[in-house]
């Protein structure tokens, strides 16, 4: 199951118990609950084989939210000759991409899908000491670890004690795992380097 902004969603977000009808194709399959979507429509179930070929390209239903604000930032830095019409269609484009073609991330709270190097991440899993440090090559997991928050989570969270006492030790290997923790830090990596981004939030 592939998908390019989320890495094993059979894993990391699941998918229904049992076989349910696609509200796209209509047929009995294997879908992801789609009742937590987004948007002016509201659907049951889709198939990650509707959901990853763009059937919700046409409506008004996301399974999430880019921070396109940002991602526009980053394309004029790394495009500067573009005109604000080129970066604006780019952005757009990546973003309904994004939010029209992925699994739904099931999160705590609400905040917008992070960014890198021009590119919306690759979801890759729940954060633990143990994912930190199977993704250093460069430094320590705990220096990655205080080095990947997003921009706008620096500033408002107190990250030596969250490494200490607050993420997890062991690997969060799933969905079902991910239930048993009161705080969550999702992690993702850039599409276009070995950038590590993660956001966290509470119950």
């Amino acid at each position: 199951m592939t998908f390019k902004y989320f890495d094993r969603p059979e894993i990391f977000t699941g998918l229904r118990d049992g076989l349910t009808t696609c509200d796209t194709c209509g047929q009995e399959k294997l879908c992801f609950d789609a009742e937590a979507f987004l948007g002016g429509e509201d659907i049951s179930s889709i198939c990650p084989e509707c959901l990853a070929s763009g059937q919700l390209r046409e409506r008004d239903i996301f399974t999430c939210h880019g921070d396109i604000t940002e991602l526009k930032r980053q394309l004029k830095n790394l495009n500067p000759s573009l005109t604000k019409l080129q970066i604006d269609d780019i952005a757009n484009q990546k973003t309904i991409e994004l939010e029209k073609t992925t699994p739904h991330l099931v999160t705590w709270q609400d905040w917008n899908w992070p960014c890198a190097d021009g590119d919306y991440c690759k979801f890759i899993g729940y954060g633990s000491r143990a994912l930190y440090s199977s993704l250093a090559t460069k430094t320590t997991g705990e220096e990655l670890f205080k080095n990947s928050f997003y921009y706008n989570l620096k500033d408002d969270s107190d990250i030596d004690y969250l490494w200490q006492d607050i993420l997890p030790v062991k690997e969060v290997k799933d969905y079902n795992d991910s239930n048993e923790l009161a705080t969550l830090f999702y992690t993702f990596k850039s599409l276009n380097s070995d950038t590590i981004i993660t956001i966290w939030d509470s119950n």
